[in-house]
């Protein structure tokens, strides 16, 4: 897509190409995406886009990641002191989240990718027939 045409907040599907050309896409410019873009390579997916860097026509985005039931919470001051445990500890509750039956409750996972703008593309219009849905695949 182009830069102006790209809007925060908005979803678009993301096409990730089958080869990632190493002067074309930098680890420089993509940051820590590389490496699970590279996993993603030839698939496809829904991204949010909560930034758009127009310098460098890339986007950061949010993307589902699966769901979890495992839920770490950090302690503030008081709830660490109303536990009696020292203060200055940083400290984090981590399990499994229950509803009041005890039934495990799942949460979605979300992942930020940077990508560059050209793989964007309108929910509404067809996919790439040689790309697969990474949801599908169940790659996370």
């Amino acid at each position: 897509m182009r830069t102006k045409d790209v809007r925060v907040g908005e979803s678009y599907r993301c096409e990730v190409p089958f080869a990632l050309p190493w002067r074309r896409y930098r680890p420089e410019t993509l940051g820590d995406s590389w490496w699970p873009l590279s996993w993603l390579r030839g698939r496809y997916f829904l991204l949010t886009v909560v930034d758009v860097d127009t310098a460098a026509r890339t986007a950061q985005g949010l993307m589902m990641t699966g769901a979890s039931t495992r839920v770490t919470v950090e302690l503030t001051e008081d709830q660490a002191q109303e536990a009696g445990l020292p203060p200055g500890g940083g400290y984090l509750v981590s399990g499994i989240l229950l509803d009041a039956e005890g039934e495990p409750v799942e949460l979605p996972r979300v992942g930020t990718l940077t990508v560059p703008l050209r793989w964007l593309h309108p929910v509404d219009t067809p996919v790439s027939p040689s790309h697969h849905d990474a949801s599908f695949r169940e790659i996370r």
